[in-house]
């Protein structure tokens, strides 16, 4: 091992004991926040009872499929504090592990030491409010994210098998991830798309060797409705904290809106143009660009939109932006940060979404700014910014 990765190797292990002990000491006074759901409903999976009711209010419903529940099983035969500690350190090493397969990815040659020191320091600061909120909370995007990072990785690897196998595990932990797939299909790669299909019914079969067929037939009936129920009441919509797409149109345009408006648009007007700004944001996501490859552009985009389109798109949802700030910050190293454009905005972007953190601008004047969906604008800035990545023009030598 040379010196300087060893220096890494120690900075990185200093950081993972402080953040650890960190985590040990803040999490049973927050009440385990998200982890709290898992662990309840991996206990309450061990002794087969119904995952999809809430018999106690105060904890928040659990919303993933059953396959999840089985997964999260073992975590149960531990204490609640035992089983959240495993449960962050495999969420640290998982975010190290993305990160250095996103490189491999991202970076078509070597680089560089100081190069690639920038493009895993930036993007990692740009997104620590994002990646502290998922450590903090216990929460599973960051597994997701890794889920999709590494069978992005194998699919270009030409491993479709096994790719398909980790997309269709990461619809079963978030369905949004389902957005893959008719890119896939509209990229022909069969293999793989069929492949998801498969292993998405696979999945939801698994659980019945546990729970039995009739148990499992009922987990996987009332999953999906349950999520409705729980996931699309207007509170949710409105909440200031949920930062997706739909929620800054209604936020902002609707005549229902709590906070201060900008028109008096309807409920379902407001939904319905947001609607349309996804969709053409998808569209330009599967218009593919004959005169070079743009896959690590389009990647990026759909991780961002797996945040943007979700209808509950609380904070922890946009850790996705690091994989969009490598791929931005690899072009910018590239071209020597010639371009001063890409950069201002890639850095106003950093300052929309992270300047209202409460730990910055205090608890009031975060909640007016998330209610400004300040974390959405920055998101469609990046979405702006990888478009015009993919479009421009590329100069003649």
């Amino acid at each position: 091992m040379s010196k300087k990765r060893f220096i890494i190797f120690g900075l990185l292990l200093i950081m993972f004991i402080s953040l650890f002990f960190r985590y040990a000491h803040r999490a049973p006074k927050r009440n385990y926040c998200d982890f709290r759901v898992y662990y309840n409903t991996a206990q309450r999976f061990l002794a087969k009872e119904n995952i999809y009711s809430r018999p106690d209010e105060s904890i928040t419903p659990f919303k993933y499929s059953p396959v999840f529940a089985l997964l999260a099983s073992p975590l149960a035969l531990v204490s609640q504090k035992q089983a959240s500690l495993i449960f962050f350190s495999i969420s640290f090493i998982l975010l190290i592990a993305l990160c250095v397969v996103s490189k491999k990815m991202i970076a078509s040659g070597s680089l560089k030491f100081w190069q690639a020191f920038v493009l895993y320091f930036f993007p990692l600061l740009f997104s620590s409010r994002f990646i502290f909120s998922v450590l903090d909370s216990g929460q599973i995007t960051i597994m997701i994210f890794a889920l999709l990072i590494f069978g992005i990785y194998l699919l270009e690897k030409k491993k479709d098998i096994a790719a398909s196998a980790l997309f269709a595990l990461a619809v079963m932990f978030k369905y949004t991830a389902i957005i893959f797939l008719p890119y896939f299909l509209i990229r022909k790669k069969i293999k793989a798309s069929l492949g998801m299909v498969f292993f998405i019914l696979f999945y939801c079969l698994i659980p019945a060797i546990y729970t039995g067929i009739s148990t499992n037939l009922q987990y996987l009936k009332s999953w999906l409705p349950f999520i409705a129920e729980t996931s699309l009441d207007k509170g949710s919509w409105y909440d200031s904290k949920n930062q997706s797409l739909y929620s800054m149109m209604l936020r902002l345009f609707s005549s229902d809106s709590p906070y201060k408006h900008f028109a008096q648009l309807t409920f379902t007007q407001a939904l319905f143009i947001s609607g349309i700004i996804g969709a053409l944001i998808y569209l330009f996501i599967i218009i593919k660009k004959k005169e070079r490859e743009t896959k690590n552009i389009d990647y990026a985009l759909l991780l961002l939109c797996l945040a943007l389109f979700n209808p509950n798109a609380w904070l922890a949802n946009f850790v996705f932006f690091i994989f969009a700030y490598m791929v931005i910050i690899y072009h910018l190293i590239s071209t020597r940060f010639k371009n001063k454009a890409v950069l201002i905005s890639t850095i106003l972007s950093f300052i929309s979404s992270s300047w209202a953190a409460e730990s910055v601008v205090g608890d009031k004047l975060q909640n007016f700014f998330e209610s400004l969906s300040t974390v959405t604008v920055a998101a469609l800035m990046l979405c702006g910014i990888l478009l015009y990545l993919k479009f421009k023009k590329e100069k003649a030598v």
